[in-house]
């Protein structure tokens, strides 16, 4: 895999070459796709080029970029996904709670979880530590007329809810989500990613305002991490994410 992007404190856009294989007929073919930030330090990201390898057409980077910002200004408010009011680890007829084998099957994921971590640490001048992730639960949640378990592969349009643990951390005083909205517009072949990340602090406990955010997110009792009976069943549900080049430096690699 080869690509390449800007080195500068803003939104960029990388090109990139790779090779993409076909399970079904072990076919390899190389690939070129272009991504663009839409707004630095957001988990805001746009792919409007993926094409094989010797096509012609002419990518504009910068006027793409241009689009973008435009779009991020008129529709953020509208595509950016938020926690909702109910606990979203719970299955619902909306919602659908992925089991350990459709995570391990679904490498997705992990790189949706990194991107959203990569993206919003670009204003530290420290590259966040990618190798110590540990995913304990994931649901999905589509906007579409279909069921919660077809929303994985199917959805166009769909909202993953990732808790994780950050192994890195001195101190696990931290619940982490990941919430990221997955859209795909299949008229104009567009590809996006937008999402954020929220840590919910677990000192202060007795706070009402903690203790009500907490229950929000089905963190506090019965569900609450630190319950020694729950957190080893999250632990054995745990998938170790493989590290992830850092996102936002200029890096040439060959496979």
């Amino acid at each position: 895999m080869l690509y390449n992007n800007s080195l500068r404190p803003a939104a960029s856009s990388y090109y990139i070459t790779l090779d993409a294989k076909d399970p079904t007929i072990g076919l390899v073919q190389t690939f070129q796709t272009t991504v663009s930030e839409v707004s630095f330090g957001e988990l805001i990201l746009s792919c409007k080029v993926a094409r094989p390898y010797g096509e012609t057409n002419t990518i504009h980077i910068g006027e793409e970029n241009k689009r973008n910002n435009q779009m991020h200004i008129s529709l953020l408010g509208r595509m950016m996904p938020k926690l909702p009011q109910h606990n979203p680890f719970q299955k619902t007829n909306r919602s659908y709670v992925l089991n350990k084998s459709e995570l391990q099957d679904h490498d997705c994921i992990s790189l949706y979880l990194e991107l959203a971590i990569a993206t919003t640490h670009r204003h530290s001048s420290r590259d966040p530590d990618l190798s110590n992730l540990e995913i304990l639960e994931v649901a999905i949640e589509s906007t579409q007329d279909l069921e919660p378990s077809e929303a994985l592969g199917s959805a166009s349009d769909a909202i993953f809810y990732i808790r994780y643990k950050d192994l890195s951390r001195v101190k696990s005083d931290v619940d982490c989500i990941a919430i990221v909205r997955r859209i795909c517009h299949e008229q104009t072949g567009t590809f996006r990613l937008v999402g954020q990340i929220k840590t919910i602090p677990q000192k202060n406990k007795s706070s009402r305002t903690s203790i009500l955010f907490r229950r929000r997110l089905g963190l506090y009792n019965p569900w609450r991490l630190s319950s020694p009976r729950l957190a080893q069943g999250k632990r054995n549900r745990g998938v170790v994410l493989a590290r992830l080049r850092h996102f936002h430096k200029s890096v040439r690699q060959v496979k």
